[in-house]
Parts: C-alpha cells; sequence; structure tokens
C-alpha cells in the first residue's frame, strides 16, 4: 500500500488527505516543497531552503600548530526549532588522491577517522556552526576540506583549502 503511494505520488497524482490535496515534492531551486490544494482549490507552499557557507574559501596554518576551518549552515526562512542534521567533513589531499572521511557528526555524537582520530571535532559554538576544529597539524594535512550538511533528503556543500607551511629553522 505504502509503495503504492509513492509511486503514485513520484508519478505526480494527487493524494488526497482529509479534505486537502498534497502533490509531489518539487526540488527545482534548491527548496523543499509540501504544495498543499485547500478546500477553496487555491495552491498554497511552504518552503525551506537550506545554506551552507565558509567565511573563507582558504586556510594558511603552520605546521604542528591548530587551526579552524569555517563552515556554517542556515535556513531560509529562519526555522523555530533545530533540526537534526548529518555534518561530514571529508578531505582530498593536495598531491591528489581519493577523498577520505575526516569526521561524521549527527547531534551531540561525533567519530573522527584515520589519521585525524583526536585530532579534530566540531566547534559547534553557535547554532548552524560546522567548523572544524584541528590540532597537531601535519605537512600532510594539506588539501581541500568538503564540509557536507545532510538535512534529511537535502544536502549542501562548501570546500576550504588547508595550506601548511614548516617551521624552519636555521643552526649556524
Amino acid at each position: 500500500m505504502i509503495c503504492c503511494l509513492q509511486t503514485l505520488l513520484l508519478l505526480g497524482a494527487p493524494l488526497v488527505l482529509s479534505g486537502r490535496v498534497l502533490t509531489a515534492p518539487t526540488a527545482p531551486n534548491n527548496f523543499f516543497y509540501h504544495n498543499f490544494l485547500s478546500r477553496n482549490g487555491s495552491k498554497q507552499s511552504i518552503g525551506v531552503k537550506l545554506h551552507v557557507d565558509s567565511a573563507q574559501a582558504s586556510v594558511f596554518a603552520v605546521r604542528g600548530g591548530n587551526v579552524t576551518l569555517p563552515c556554517r549552515f542556515w535556513y531560509e526562512p529562519e526555522l523555530s526549532s533545530p533540526r537534526e542534521v548529518r555534518i561530514k567533513w571529508s578531505w582530498v589531499p593536495a598531491a591528489g588522491g581519493h577523498e577520505t572521511d575526516v569526521l561524521l557528526a549527527i547531534s551531540p555524537h561525533s567519530r573522527s577517522f584515520g589519521e585525524f582520530r583526536g585530532r579534530v571535532q566540531l566547534r559547534q559554538d553557535f547554532p548552524g556552526d560546522a567548523a572544524l576544529l584541528m590540532t597537531e597539524l601535519q605537512l600532510n594535512d594539506t588539501g581541500r576540506y568538503h564540509c557536507e550538511v545532510v538535512d534529511g533528503l537535502e544536502d549542501k556543500s562548501v570546500s576550504i583549502d588547508l595550506e601548511l607551511r614548516g617551521n624552519v629553522t636555521c643552526l649556524i
């Protein structure tokens, strides 16, 4: 029964629920919509758009130091109560290679992976803050980091380049 209803909604067939007609969600402009036809036939839409951005496209740091990779998300229109989202940070090395997971977080729970384990965490200073705090930076941490925010079926991401410079000590 549920499978048939989902198929009908995906094919654009309206579903009548308690005097209202619910049509299939649409998302050509990144909005999540619920379209309703009221009893008098007028169409009403309720939409929420997820945004993700970074204050900086590139960040520079020193080997052995700490850095914050900025990332934030918000909704338009602003929500009255917070939603549970999944935040995923991943990394592609500057030298090339495949994308590697750095950190995955859902609400207060997070997990870091591989060489990043124990060296990364989310800042979460304010609602929508998804900044990545990194400690004990290594030269091979250089690369492109992706901050992805997932809310249900909708996801948005932003990329930040991290460049590390080593400390040079000259002994005479």
